[in-house]
């Protein structure tokens, strides 16, 4: 069970990379009001959020191994809200990232 999250994460990341949802959906990609506003945002918003999917995974993995070294009673509960506030901390700089390259009606800013 050691790093497991932090592997599905990048596991996750890779699959999205590989295999991004081509079409607007509501099962599969990065979902959020502003990703889904049109096919643009859509691509975007699946190509930055697996890069940033990994990265968070193999951040959380060497997080996860530091704090297992030197804090010996550091327990799931920890992790567990470590993890969540990455998953957060995560999509504020995804959808950044969406607000950054586009308008919000969707469109290129150039």
């Amino acid at each position: 069970m050691l790093y497991l999250a932090g592997g599905i994460c990048v596991v996750c990341g890779f699959i999205f990379k590989l295999l991004p949802p081509h079409k607007i959906n509501y099962i599969y990609g990065h979902r959020t009001k502003f990703s889904m506003k049109n096919q643009d945002t859509w691509d975007e918003a699946q190509r930055y959020s697996s890069n940033s999917l990994i990265t968070f995974g193999l951040i959380y993995m060497v997080l996860e191994f530091l704090l297992d070294q030197f804090l010996s009673d550091f327990n799931t509960g920890y992790k567990v809200i470590i993890f969540l506030v990455g998953v957060i901390f995560m999509l504020i700089i995804d959808e950044g990232h969406l607000r950054k390259v586009f308008n919000s009606d969707g469109t290129r800013k150039v």
